[in-house]
């Protein structure tokens, strides 16, 4: 479930961040409270080794760049960025738990396609969450709010477990590619995963 974008005739015009609804997650707006949680307890080495341009250690200023880098892209329709809050992890029994973030990035709204990517805290990793937010974020990119066709996600051949999330979700892998990683300062390679909305046809393009 979801809450709706405005719109014009010819142009996406978001009033409002979606919010989206999930038996264990809600997904939200990304926040400057969130940097000091995102820091100190989520953000560690065995998160951000799966990660392209995150660094490790990973620091307050990186977050508020991020999450300020966030606001912009929303504005721009460049990118969604929601933070996921846990249902089931919460400490107290009236408060939702911010687990991670998840992506819509490099959108394109002209040719209806779009880049996923998330990270879950390391303390909350097998527990369903990273399947039941990309399934939500799939939907809600496919529906006629964003109107996307083709969904795109990339991932390290050793992350097993998001490799297994994004085939959960009824993502394919098409290819691969090696390139110059700036962080380790090596190649490095990636598989490509994609999925596509009713029975348009799956290219590597």
């Amino acid at each position: 479930m979801h809450e709706l974008f405005g719109q014009t005739d010819e142009n996406m015009i978001t009033k409002s961040f979606p919010k989206l609804y999930g038996n264990l997650v809600n997904l939200r707006e990304i926040l400057t409270n969130d940097a000091w949680i995102i820091t100190q307890l989520l953000m560690n080495y065995n998160v951000s080794k799966h990660l392209w341009e995150v660094p490790n250690p990973y620091s307050i200023e990186d977050a508020l760049a991020f999450i300020k880098c966030a606001n912009t892209d929303f504005k721009t329709m460049k990118a969604l960025h929601f933070a996921i809050e846990s249902k089931i992890t919460s400490r107290t029994r009236n408060n939702l738990e911010f687990v991670g973030t998840i992506s819509v990035k490099n959108i394109d709204l002209a040719d209806k396609k779009a880049d996923l990517g998330y990270w879950i805290g390391e303390q909350y990793w097998g527990r369903g969450i990273a399947s039941e937010c990309l399934k939500l974020v799939i939907d809600y990119a496919f529906s006629a709010e964003l109107g996307i066709k083709r969904l795109c996600a990339y991932v390290f051949p050793e992350n097993k477990a998001s490799i297994r999330v994004l085939e959960k979700n009824g993502m394919t892998k098409i290819g691969e590619v090696n390139e110059y990683h700036k962080l380790s300062r090596r190649d490095r390679t990636s598989l490509i995963y994609v999925t596509i909305k009713n029975n348009d046809v799956l290219s590597p393009s």
